[in-house]
């Protein structure tokens, strides 16, 4: 387990049980009084609170959030109204943010995006010399910061017909528009990119299985399939399952409350409900070293297990600075687990039935104040009244949707990996204008074979710097310093889509106000918004 972390939902109904338990146990002693009255043997006891469950990951266990809400409205409540609630809808007007009533330019073709004479969301893709393609929208993939769709072709040389696929394009709120994936997702590049081509890639083989609730029994049998996972499913084997989502045996299309916790039905029904998957019934083995089934209350003040829960989809891929943290994120468990901070549990700092963590920062800080109770201030010495816990040892490093956001390795600014090699380091966010042998001069840090200048500014180091992630970070941190412009108007002429979109964020977040500049423009295009903005 110490190589994994994340998050699970704490449930607070434990007296709900005991009540339900002790109203449970009544009938049973007065039939066994009637029955020894009338000569009859007793029947026998019933099993106690927290005996084992057969299984509570076969399809049959899960019961659906409804159920739960009605012993837990609270959680309910806040649950419904949280981003995991709508990280997978099906398209409807109550789901779809995008605008349907418009169309892009892109690349020499046209997407149309547009409703039929049924009111159901499409997708027309076409170029000249191609086969234009037609997707129905069936489902929605996140809700605020960024929208995805999935669908199906229509074109009558669909190879997969009726087949589920993610679309090429997706809704920015942040971006007021349409972008084809390279923008919004680095794994792809704008040149190797065809939006115009037909997916083949289905949707259930990558997708819903971080962004939909189902049977934990599937999970298991896809890491017994191949070694994937950081969950709890990595420590049993079973009978080898597919790489595609059984999509018919969804729970939920969003993530809901038995995505954490399991299947709830014995629950439901007045018994013990586990963290830790009990998968003997279905034929799956715990692996050595697995954890073992025992109370709720116990499971749930375990970090290893608690943290297991998030670490079924917070483990994303991807690349790393020198000390080993993400640049991107939905790789928060990942992160925590390569962090010092072993007894911290993802609950701690968030409400898993929010999933808003815009508002934790307070909740973080006083979970770091539990083991360090020294203030900013006292550690770090003067000067350092305005900075938290977060801001040295969870800098804003990591991609997110549409803003950076903090990295969930809890590290210490004084690593000379990230100085000497030119990576973001918590300090120079901050003081952009001093150099890297500044810093380490202040932490007391000896630089040794450094790669980059260390007596540049930091910030102009970052902005120059050939990783696209550390020039992306630089922007954001210039943005917030309110520093010259010149240098973030470089960046809106980057070879690469996504930094160009993000510096265009860097921007606007600068000047406070929206810039006429649109990165999926040409060079030529591009480079005449650039001139008018330096004017």
């Amino acid at each position: 387990m110490g190589r994994f972390k994340n998050q699970m939902c704490e449930c607070p109904g434990v007296g709900h049980a005991q009540f339900a338990t002790t109203n449970r146990v009544l009938p049973p002693l007065l039939a066994a009084v009637t029955a020894a009255a009338c000569g009859a043997p007793p029947p026998p006891p019933p099993p106690p609170p927290d005996a084992p469950l057969e299984t509570n990951v076969a399809a049959a266990d899960y019961v659906g959030p409804q159920v739960c809400g009605e012993c837990h409205p609270d959680e309910h409540a806040r649950w419904s109204g949280s981003l995991h609630a709508v990280m997978n809808q099906r398209a409807g007007d109550a789901a779809v943010i995008g605008d349907f009533a418009t169309s892009l330019a892109y690349r020499g073709g046209v997407a149309r995006f547009e409703r039929d004479g049924d009111g159901a969301h499409t997708m027309t893709l076409s170029r000249p010399g191609r086969v234009t393609l037609r997707y129905r929208v069936t489902r929605t993939i996140g809700a605020r910061g960024l929208q995805e769709y999935v669908g199906f072709e229509e074109s009558p040389t669909s190879l997969q017909p009726g087949g589920e696929v993610r679309l090429p394009f997706a809704w920015w709120p942040r971006g007021r528009g349409w972008y084809p994936q390279p923008y919004f997702d680095p794994w792809l590049a704008e040149d190797d990119f065809d939006a115009y081509a037909p997916v083949r890639e289905p949707w259930a083989e990558r997708c819903p299985w971080c962004h939909s609730t189902y049977p934990f029994e599937q999970r298991i049998g896809r890491a017994s399939a191949r070694e994937v996972g950081h969950g709890l499913e990595q420590h049993f084997r079973g009978a080898p399952g597919a790489e595609r989502l059984d999509v018919a045996q969804q729970v939920t299309v969003g993530i809901s409350c038995e995505s954490c916790h399991l299947g709830g039905r014995a629950h439901a029904a007045g018994g013990p409900i586990h963290m830790v998957p009990i998968a003997g019934a279905i034929g799956a083995v715990a692996l050595p070293g697995a954890p073992v089934p025992s109370t709720f209350a116990a499971e749930r003040r375990d970090p290893a297990i608690v943290n297991a829960a998030c670490a079924q989809c917070h483990s994303g891929p991807s690349p790393r600075f020198p000390d080993g943290s993400a640049t991107r994120n939905s790789s928060e468990a990942l992160d925590l687990a390569r962090s010092a901070c072993t007894t911290a549990r993802c609950v701690d700092c968030h409400d898993p039935h929010r999933t808003d963590a815009r508002a934790d920062a307070a909740r973080a800080v006083a979970a770091c104040a539990r083991c360090h109770p020294a203030t900013p201030r006292d550690h770090a010495g003067a000067g350092h009244a305005g900075v938290s816990c977060l801001d040295c040892h969870m800098p804003r490093i990591v991609m997110g949707i549409d803003g950076h956001v903090r990295s969930h390795r809890i590290s210490s600014p004084r690593d000379a990996r990230m100085l000497a090699a030119g990576a973001p380091n918590a300090c120079n966010l901050c003081h952009l204008d001093r150099t890297t042998r500044w810093t380490a001069a202040e932490l007391g840090v000896e630089l040794r074979r450094a790669r980059v200048d260390v007596d540049e500014p930091a910030g102009e180091l970052w902005l120059a710097s050939p990783e696209p992630a550390v020039r992306m970070v630089a922007a954001s941190a210039h943005a917030r310093a309110r520093l010259p412009l010149e240098p973030l108007l470089r960046g809106l002429d980057d070879p690469l889509a996504h930094v160009r979109a993000w510096a265009r964020f860097a921007v606007e977040d600068a000047l406070g106000r929206r810039i006429d500049f649109d990165p999926r423009a040409a060079p030529d295009v591009r480079r005449a918004q650039i001139s008018r903005l330096r004017r």
